[in-house]
This record gives structure tokens, C-alpha cells and sequence, in this order.
């Protein structure tokens, strides 16, 4: 990675703040605070200062911390004490060496005359420096407040340094959606779920599957199509990809392509998504896994990328499936949920109940419920997903426990896509 002007050492960045030698930061961080408070005076306005937890930003270039840095004046709801901006730069040629930046960020809350405050420290790793990341973080951080962990793209695969930074954490935040490897991904944080069970884990992109997961939910909250839902055997789950290309094989789909951030990879394959919502109905109808017959696409190696195909038993014994396809759709974001149809027979009557995106319209979907020699039952409604990343980390932030319910589905997915 080539670091550029911006966070040279001995130059000011605006929004990385001045460089500081690391050892002298609390000294910096206090002459910060009292500048605030002379022109607290000064100008007779209000300084909100807060301080409930420490949000630490992990960061695998210069781009991306810009990027987290910009964001933050949308979490002005939050009480961030401080934001720790980790950038590491872990090239094996790369010398050993610490790069620290300081400034006090300073947003109005309802005017200019009350203002919201919080530190921020930049800090630039390279080489081996990188992997004592967590022993400099305590330096850092304000002592006797939580540590938020956010880790900015997708997880290394080994799990360092993000295994010894999530020991010292009170919560790691992720965003399965720039995950290019979901299911490696997706173990690797189940394993460090089991390994540091102090640590609570949670997925920017769980919180996009709220609005979807209520839809799903409201299928069956009537007396009339509640017994339907133990009757489920077949679960379908189509999730948007790029086109292929003019051979149409899944194998042409590009590896890489660019997220609404416009600054890092992301999977066009992988159902990150598509796989949280087949883990959460799996976990929902309590079914087991079995093993497919020799006959079964699950058995095989045929699947095309994106492609997920799993047998599955319910309580009494008898047969389930879920089926996970990737759909070219150009339309909406790579790795969308653009159909899921659920399949129950209740005695001798079939009944399906889908949820697919409409034509044209990221906004709507159209929900359907169909029954043997029944007109299907239809109705247009707004999705209401949260697209904000910003918005997504603030309600991340205000929780303060673990999320049974996702940490569950977590340990689930990481037993299916082995």
C-alpha cells in the first residue's frame, strides 16, 4: 500500500488531525479539550462532551479510514468518548514503525450553539507493528469505558491481528456484505465467538434483513396460515449477481467489483445475505441437517458460485430443503435477496408463500401467498430497507449485550458451509 501525502509524517491532515508522536497524545488530547473550552467562553455555545465507549475503526488502507473518518458526523446520536482509526499497512517488506494523528471533532447538534465533541486518533501500522496492534491499542483508548470494535471489510483469513484485538473488545462489528469468502469468513468468526465468549459479535448486514425477516413473519402471524408454518419443506432463496458474460457461464462472473463506498472489493457471488436468512429460517423451524443421497445436487460439485443446496429433516423426521441460486440481476446491489418462496403442505393442501422483488423498483416487493385451486393472494409493499451504513453501525452501537438471536445463526451457518 502506498500511503499518500495526506498522512505523511510531520503533515496536517483535516480529517486526520496533527501529527503526534504516540507517547505525547494525552498530552495533545488535553490541550484539544481546553482550546474547546476557551471558545466555549468565547462564544457563550454549549460543549456536549460524552463519554460511554471507545469506538475503535480497523482499517486496510488510507482510503477506507477516510472513508470511516467522513462517516462519523453521521453517529452524532452516539456517546463516543473516542474513535481510534487503525490503518494497518502488514506488507512483509514493510519496516517496523507508528504513524499518530489527533484531533477533536466537533459537529452542532441542534444548532451551532450546542456542539457534540469527541477525540479522534489516527494511527498508521506498518510491518510487524501490526501484530501488537492490541498492546498499542491500550495505550490508546480512554481506560474504564467499552471497546466497539469495528473491523472494516472483510476479516483476515488467519485471524490476526483480529483475534487479539477482539480480546480486549466488548463487541466486534462487521459487514458481511464485503465479505468476498462468506463461508471461510463466517466460521472464522464462530471460532472467535467460542474463543473470546466475552466479546460480542454482530453483521451491518443482519440489520439490512430486519425489514425482509418481518415480512416473513407477518405470513404466518394470522390464525389462518400459522399452521402453515411448521408444514414448510422446501425454502428457496435467489440473490442478485452481476450478468455473466456472453458465454453465460457462472464461471465468467467477475471475482471483484466496487460497493457503495466505491472503495473496496466486493463478492458478486457469495450470498452473505442470502445465507443469514437461510440460517435464521433453519434456526426459526429447528430442522437438522442429513446427509443428501448420491443423487441430490447437494452431494455434488456442480453447484455454480453462489450456489448452496442443503438437506435437511423437522422434528417429526420427514424431508426438508433449502436452496440457495444467485440470479443475474443488474438492477440492485450485488448479493440482494431477490426471491424467497417457502413451500408447506398442511394435509393434502400445498401452499407458497413468496416475497420477490419487483422490476425496476429497489423499493418494493411484491409478497404473495398461493393455494391449491385458490386465486393467489397478493399485495405491493415497501421494503423500507436501511441502506446507511451510518445508520446500520448506530443501532450496532446501542446495544450492549450480544445478540443471542444472530450469534445462534452465526454458530449455524458455520456447521452448514463447511
Amino acid at each position: 500500500m502506498t500511503v499518500d501525502l495526506d498522512l505523511s509524517p510531520g503533515t496536517r491532515s483535516l480529517w486526520a488531525g496533527k501529527a503526534i508522536p504516540w507517547e505525547h497524545l494525552e498530552e495533545e488530547v488535553a490541550l484539544l479539550w481546553k482550546m474547546a473550552a476557551d471558545n466555549m467562553r468565547i462564544g457563550q455555545n454549549m460543549s456536549v462532551r460524552t463519554s460511554v465507549l471507545n469506538l475503535v475503526i480497523c482499517a486496510p488502507s488510507v482510503a477506507r479510514a477516510r472513508y470511516a473518518s467522513d462517516l462519523l458526523r453521521d453517529l452524532l446520536s452516539t456517546h463516543i468518548a473516542r474513535v481510534i482509526i487503525l490503518i494497518f499497512e502488514d506488507h512483509p517488506d514493510a519496516p517496523a514503525s507508528i504513524a499518530t494523528w489527533v484531533t477533536l471533532r466537533s459537529f452542532p447538534v441542534i444548532s451551532d450553539l450546542t456542539r457534540h465533541h469527541f477525540e479522534q486518533i489516527t494511527a498508521l501500522l506498518t510491518g510487524p507493528v501490526v501484530q501488537h496492534s492490541a498492546a498499542l491499542l491500550q495505550r490508546l483508548v480512554r481506560p474504564d469505558l467499552p471497546i466497539y470494535l469495528w473491523w472494516l471489510d472483510e476479516p483476515p483469513a488467519s485471524g490476526d491481528p483480529l483475534g487479539s484485538l477482539a480480546a480486549i473488545s466488548q463487541r466486534l462489528i462487521v459487514d458481511s456484505a464485503s465479505f468476498q469468502t462468506p463461508g471461510p469468513t463466517l466460521r472464522l468468526l464462530a471460532s472467535l465467538l467460542e474463543t473470546y465468549p466475552a466479546c460480542a459479535i454482530s453483521d451491518l448486514n443482519w440489520g439490512r434483513l430486519t425489514p425482509l425477516r418481518q415480512l416473513v413473519a407477518q405470513f404466518f402471524d394470522g390464525l389462518e396460515y400459522r399452521p402453515y408454518f411448521d408444514g414448510i419443506q422446501r425454502i428457496e432463496i435467489e440473490h442478485a449477481v452481476l450478468g455473466t458474460s456472453a458465454t453465460g457461464s457462472p464461471a465468467d462472473l467477475p471475482s471483484t467489483g466496487v460497493s457503495a463506498a466505491g472503495v473496496y472489493p466486493q463478492r458478486l457471488q457469495e450470498p452473505a445475505r442470502a445465507l443469514l436468512m437461510g440460517g435464521w429460517l433453519k434456526e426459526r423451524l429447528t430442522w437438522r441437517r442429513v446427509a443428501c443421497s448420491a443423487s441430490c445436487p447437494g452431494s455434488s460439485e456442480s453447484l455454480p458460485p453462489g450456489a448452496y443446496h442443503w438437506c435437511l429433516e423437522n422434528e417429526a423426521g420427514q424431508p426438508t430443503r433449502i436452496d440457495i441460486r444467485p440470479r443475474r440481476e443488474g438492477e440492485v446491489p450485488p448479493g440482494t435477496i431477490c426471491l424467497l418462496r417457502l413451500t408447506s403442505r398442511l394435509a393434502d393442501q400445498q401452499a407458497l408463500f413468496s416475497i420477490s422483488r419487483l422490476a425496476g423498483d429497489s423499493d418494493h416487493v411484491l409478497t404473495s401467498i398461493e393455494l391449491e385451486q385458490e386465486q393467489p393472494r397478493q399485495r405491493t409493499l415497501a421494503l423500507n430497507e436501511q441502506h446507511q451504513e451510518s445508520q446500520l453501525l448506530v443501532d450496532e452501537l446501542e446495544i450492549t449485550g450480544h445478540d443471542d438471536q444472530f450469534e445462534k445463526i452465526l454458530q449455524e451457518l458455520a456447521s452448514l458451509v463447511t
